[in-house]
């Protein structure tokens, strides 16, 4: 992973440079816009608004290549002259996980199958539009997920037009002895390029055509944008992207300036494989809050902001998705976790990444309710959180083992104290595994591999 710390450049002004210079070197609209471009040619006007002004006008159907400066590339797909999908930029599947996770779609999604003879562009909205034909999606969560695919994508161009604009800007700029650099100076890059692909759609098959009330007009997506972004910049926040994830660097200073709980939760959250989009999701906030809440933190360098990958594609494919004839189907005690812990978002991130590994999972949040619901269900394993209120995950395992029909039960405690001290302990009380905070995936399969008999999980 990359790091970088925009923080120390922008996060410590209340209204930086930065913005002021957003401000001032705002791209001018074209008043008169040309006829309708053809396929692989680019309007006139180098600004966002004005050439998707003329795609709007024309009612132009298929996709719009988009790239900024330096490389930056992204693909609009309208539908006569409206938006009906977005992708591209560094991080498309994240992008459809948190929309599938925020309209209550990722079960269902994470089930779909393409069909051999379904022909697309777009594979996240192949499997959009098949949860609406199926009736798994209604009109609102179909239209949200559009909206908020399309937002993401237009704050990503955006900011980076904006970027590239200031960069230029900088470039002209005299240097510090009040020289201007002439190689700087001849004339202006270009910032933005749109190529049309006309008739390109995200889908061409039986359940690619959505209604039109389905798409989204294309000034009011562009209002809207426009006001995340200046919120985002007025806060000191334009060279930070929100697809930057969060990482401790001074786990041990952090922990001195918190509370308890304070430090708990943020040891939960922040593990640096996680972007601010995929946290304001996670967290249930939004995505402004939830970077608010980290800046007192970023600007004293507690945490810092790394790139990270995008996730791997999901596997829609089916005959790729098929099981070994041979395997025989597991039972529903086979598959079955059970996750006690009383942190809203760590049963919320076992649950995600449990079910889309194949399993069935249950949260408890109550240590009194615990063993009452272990006993009725009888899992596979048990993720079990050391400290908790009322009751620790000592007592907790030590009930466990005292039942017949769970002393064979994989028992994995999970603890932010990775101690020796803790690991001697959870193994006199019988646990089985131990696993540090925060939450790794990687790690937590491993562990389910090790200690189920569920073959074949697939990683999301």
């Amino acid at each position: 992973m990359k790091s970088r710390f925009p923080n120390s450049i922008v996060l410590n002004k209340t209204r930086s440079d930065v913005e002021q210079l957003t401000e001032e070197h705002q791209p001018q609209k074209h008043r008169n816009p040309p006829n309708t471009p053809m396929h692989g040619e680019q309007p006139t006007p180098n600004n966002l608004e004005s050439i998707l002004g003329i795609y709007h006008k024309q009612q132009f159907t298929g996709r719009l290549d988009v790239e900024v400066s330096p490389g930056q590339q992204w693909s609009l797909y309208l539908t006569l002259g409206r938006f009906s999908w977005a992708t591209g930029g560094i991080h498309p599947t994240r992008r459809w996980r948190r929309q599938m996770i925020r309209n209550d779609l990722l079960s269902s999604a994470s089930k779909v199958r393409l069909r051999q003879n379904d022909r697309f562009e777009c594979w996240d909205y192949q499997v959009l539009t098949l949860l609406a034909q199926r009736r798994i999606a209604n009109g609102e969560q179909v239209i949200a997920v559009i909206r908020g695919t399309v937002t993401e994508v237009l704050f990503e161009i955006l900011q980076a037009t904006q970027l590239a604009t200031l960069s230029q800007v900088a470039a002209r700029s005299p240097d510090k002895g009040g020289e201007s650099n002439p190689s700087n100076s001849n004339e202006s890059e270009e910032i933005i390029k749109i190529v049309p692909a006309l008739g390109v759609r995200p889908s061409n098959t039986d359940t690619g055509i959505l209604p039109r009330n389905w798409t989204l007009e294309i000034q009011p997506a562009l209002d809207m944008t426009q006001k995340v972004w200046e919120h985002w910049a007025k806060s000191g926040l334009a060279l930070c992207s929100p697809n930057l994830a969060p990482v401790l660097t001074q786990q041990e200073k952090l922990q001195e300036k918190t509370s308890a709980q304070v430090y708990k939760h943020l040891v939960e959250l922040v593990n640096g494989k996680r972007t601010l989009q995929d946290l304001a999701v996670l967290t249930k906030k939004d995505l402004l809050s939830l970077t608010r809440s980290l800046l007192p933190y970023l600007r004293a360098h507690y945490i810092g902001l790394v790139e990270i990958a995008d996730l791997p594609q999901p596997n829609l494919n089916i005959a790729n998705a098929a099981r070994p004839a041979a395997e025989k189907p597991l039972s529903p005690e086979q598959d079955l976790v059970v996750c006690v812990d009383d942190s809203p978002q760590v049963c919320q991130m076992m649950e995600e990444l449990l079910t889309s590994a194949g399993y069935k999972c249950i949260t408890v949040q109550q240590a009194v309710e615990a063993l009452p619901i272990i006993l009725k269900s009888k899992p596979a394993l048990i993720f079990l959180d050391l400290m908790m209120p009322i009751a620790s995950g000592y007592e907790i395992c030590t009930q466990i083992r005292r039942v017949s029909l769970l002393k064979e039960t994989p028992v994995i405690i999970l603890t932010g104290n990775d101690g020796i001290v803790d690991r001697v302990r959870a193994k006199i009380v019988g646990a089985t595994d131990f696993l540090a905070k925060p939450i790794d995936s990687e790690k937590v399969l491993g562990v389910l591999r090790k200690h189920t008999k569920t073959a074949n999980m697939v990683e999301s």
